[in-house]
Parts: structure tokens; C-alpha cells; sequence
């Protein structure tokens, strides 16, 4: 036998065998796809052991959501969509709560985390998409159970107050994943971008441009927001200037007033302005919601801090 005879009888068969093999691939894929989902039970006890049940907080307009105090970012993301709508995406039954500072949902066939971050995940073969307009990163590898997406909401770097990164994961056995995550993404970076206020840019020292702001409560904003409502207050008490911080402060006449919401849980044995507080020789601490750890701090010299807080808490308690 010739050797190119012999050379066509093995290409054909191996022909053959790659034509079977791809057939039973698209087969096999196809079968996947078809399959109904496996569905899970709803968790009996809501929230979970880590979670935390969601509460009423303001939706952040412009540049931002990238600024939330982790207190509030969970919520904010938890809350961009209706319940109704997250169970028109989720296409069922969902339940919410917010882990640390990322929100959690659960279906009977999907779980999803959504979280802010002053990085970009490390994602395996990651595939470019665009999500509301904006560069994401699109995770799908096999067996496509779990799906991970970053979008970049925000051109700015990442500190540890700007978070300019989305992250939504998914895993479970709804189909198509993929085409799900980008829906979320999408669907909560409209809700949390509206028109608004632009990012202000930090000096090198933190501190930022100033503003005078109409009165608001101060639980739950952005961290520049809350520095331009501290030093609203401030000077309109004190008068003169103050230097407003990206972290949450302002400084004025010696005085210094700071948010946060990652404080050593503390006893406050006082009340200054209906709200629980502490108060010593050198600090005044009030709590500024219940069940959060958010709290208002004012330290510094050359004045009695407690008449001073007491006078500028009704504005940034009730706006």
C-alpha cells in the first residue's frame, strides 16, 4: 500500500474520532445547559451567623459610592436594588444581609457577594466587558459554577477610604452566570451613581477642599461628607476656618472632630443630646445610631469639649 494511502486512512480516522469527540462535547454542553438547576433550601435563620439584618441608609449620588465607611457600604449595595427587582434578576425567592462591609443574597440556586474595593481581584483568564459604561473584568472558567466580575467605577486610586473597584460573585446552578453577573453589575452601579458630586482630590497631608454643605445627618454618608458637615458645624459654632480630612475629621481652633465606625465597642455612661456618650477630662464620644458602631469623637484643648458637643450634635444627628 502506497504511503500516502496509508497516510489518508489515518487522517480520516483521526478526522473521525476529533468530529465524534467535538459532537459528544457540544452534546455534553448542551445536556449541561438544559439541565433544570439544583435548588437548595432557603436558610431557616436570617440573617446569618456573621450577618447583619439591613437598616434605612441614604443612596450615594456621583463619584460617592466609591467613599462609603464600611458600616454603610454593605448596606448601600444590599439596598441599590428594590427587593422586588434583586428577585426579578435572581429570578426568585432573595434574601439580603450585609457581611463586614460587602452585601450577601441568597437564592434556592444562587449565591452572590458584593463588595468595594481599593483593588482589582486577581482573576484567572479574566475576559474584558463593559458594565454601565465602564471597564470591567469578567471571570467564567469551568465547570462555570462560579463567576467573578470587577468593575471600575471610579478613575481614582484606591485608598483606605476610596474603594474604586466593584466586585460581584456568583456561584451556584442558575445558568448563565456570566450574562448574570454583568446584569448585577450594571444594574447597581446606575443605582449608585446618579448625578452627583465629584471625588474630592486629597492634599498630601488628607486633607480636602472645603465645603458648606446644607445640614445633614452625618450616619451613613461618605467619608468627605461627613467632614464637610463637621466643619460646617464646627465654624458655625467657633467661627473662623476649619480643615476638612478624606478619613472623616475636621479640625478647627484646636478642636478636632472625627467619624468612625470600627471602634473598640465602648460604655457610654452619659447622654449629650439624647444620644449615649462618653465623656472624660480630654474626649467627648457619643454613639450616633443604635446597632451600629458608628461613633463621633471631639478631642483637643484650650475649651470644655462637652458643651461644645452638645451644641453641634443636634445638626449632625438630624441634619
Amino acid at each position: 500500500m502506497k504511503t500516502s494511502t496509508v497516510l489518508g486512512i489515518v487522517l480520516a480516522v483521526l478526522f473521525s474520532f476529533a468530529g465524534v469527540a467535538t459532537g459528544a462535547g457540544y452534546l455534553w454542553t448542551r445536556v449541561d445547559n438544559d439541565r433544570p438547576p439544583v435548588t437548595k433550601a432557603l436558610p431557616a435563620e436570617w440573617p446569618s451567623k456573621d450577618g447583619k439584618a439591613l437598616r434605612p441608609v441614604p443612596m450615594p449620588t456621583g463619584e460617592m459610592v466609591a467613599a462609603l465607611p464600611p458600616d454603610t457600604a454593605g448596606q448601600v449595595l444590599c439596598q441599590a436594588l428594590s427587593q422586588e427587582r434583586w428577585e426579578a434578576l435572581l429570578g426568585g425567592k432573595t434574601l439580603r444581609e450585609v457581611q463586614g462591609a460587602g452585601c450577601h443574597l441568597v437564592t434556592t440556586t444562587t449565591d452572590v457577594t458584593l463588595a468595594l474595593d481599593a483593588a482589582p481581584a486577581n482573576l484567572q483568564d479574566p475576559s474584558d466587558v463593559e458594565v454601565a459604561g465602564r471597564p470591567a473584568r469578567l471571570e467564567f472558567l469551568p465547570p462555570k459554577a462560579n463567576t467573578r466580575l470587577d468593575v471600575r467605577v471610579l478613575d481614582a486610586p484606591g485608598t483606605d477610604q476610596v474603594k474604586p473597584y466593584l466586585r460581584v460573585g456568583l456561584s451556584g446552578s442558575a445558568p448563565a452566570l456570566d450574562t448574570l453577573a454583568e446584569s448585577i453589575a450594571t444594574e447597581v452601579v446606575q443605582a449608585t451613581t446618579k448625578p452627583g458630586p465629584a471625588l474630592p482630590a486629597a492634599a498630601e497631608d488628607g486633607s480636602i477642599p472645603a465645603q458648606r454643605p446644607a445640614p445633614a445627618a452625618i450616619a451613613d454618608l461618605p467619608w468627605p461628607m461627613i467632614s464637610w458637615q463637621l466643619c460646617t458645624a464646627l465654624t458655625g459654632r467657633l467661627g473662623g476656618t476649619a480643615r476638612p480630612f478624606a478619613d472623616g475629621r475636621c479640625a478647627a481652633h484646636g478642636i478636632e472632630a472625627a467619624y468612625t465606625d470600627a471602634v473598640t465597642p465602648r460604655v457610654f455612661p452619659a447622654r449629650l443630646a439624647g444620644r449615649p456618650a462618653l465623656v472624660t477630662d480630654d474626649m467627648v464620644a457619643v454613639k450616633l445610631t443604635d446597632g451600629t458602631a458608628q461613633e463621633l469623637t471631639f478631642t483637643g484643648g484650650g475649651r470644655s469639649l462637652e458643651p461644645l458637643a452638645e451644641a453641634v450634635l443636634p445638626r449632625l444627628l438630624a441634619g
